[in-house]
């Protein structure tokens, strides 16, 4: 992606990917007409991403500071749209930035504010911290998850060794290049272009959160870590995904 076609340019820092497997059919419930959920093995993957945005600026503005870095979590799935690119829709996100929130709540983006900080402890641990605050921010958003204007999560992750993150689950979980939100009646596509990633393997020495609970999943079980080295990323124009698959 060009830089004259980026409308929004971040980096992302300190960021790990939790992942639980699901049953498909609990996920495609809370996708807004134009999506599908996508399978793996017959199951599909909710993930929940706290990290660090840093440098975030509209091109060719430069970063303002202090205002530009800030902490964000994420509730994730993987879903492909009637055209067939693959993607992500967020059941909830969460910022500790208000005029953020409000920005991308106004693009059709579930964005909430929370309380959140996100600390490296070395090169091999990170500690996380969120707690919503309870409201929704400005703007009405249609098909975001009732359940996800509150939530609450602490961690602590240690990485261990490098994985491949060129293929197999690590990929499908990872490389996607589209962000999906709902404004209009339908669904529009954010493209998204990064650095590839470098993945390390994570284990958790502490996790405590309710956003399982909160979107009714089966609780109980690990799930699984990835530690991902810093990357710059770009958000190009959005744009209406097409009433049928006749068309990018």
């Amino acid at each position: 992606m060009s830089a004259r076609l980026a409308v929004s340019a971040q980096r992302w820092e300190d960021l790990t990917f939790l992942h639980w497997p699901v049953e498909p059919g609990l996920v495609q419930r809370w996708l807004p007409p134009g999506l599908v959920v996508q399978t793996v093995g017959g199951a599909t993957w909710v993930g929940v991403v706290p990290f660090l945005m840093a440098d975030v600026r509209v091109p060719p503005l430069p970063a303002l500071g202090g205002w530009s870095r800030f902490a964000e979590l994420n509730v994730r799935v993987y879903v492909r749209d009637r055209a067939g690119t693959e993607g992500v829709w967020f059941g909830g996100l969460w910022a500790t930035r208000r005029a953020f929130v409000a920005a991308a709540r106004a693009a059709g983006v579930p964005y909430h504010p929370a309380a959140g900080v996100v600390e490296a402890d070395g090169p091999d641990v990170v500690r996380y911290r969120f707690r919503a605050t309870g409201r929704r921010g400005p703007f009405r958003v249609a098909h975001e998850h009732p359940a996800l204007t509150g939530g609450r999560l602490t961690a602590v992750v240690r990485a261990h060794e490098e994985v491949d993150a060129t293929s197999g689950l690590a990929s499908w979980l990872t490389a996607r290049w589209s962000g999906y939100g709902f404004r209009a009646g339908r669904p529009w596509r954010f493209p998204v272009a990064h650095e590839p990633w470098t993945l390390r393997r994570g284990t958790l020495d502490v996790l405590e959160t309710d956003l399982p609970e909160r979107l009714g999943l089966p609780g109980g079980e690990p799930p699984l870590v990835h530690v991902a080295a810093p990357v710059a990323a770009r958000f190009a124009v959005p744009r209406p995904v097409p009433p049928t698959a006749a068309g990018p």
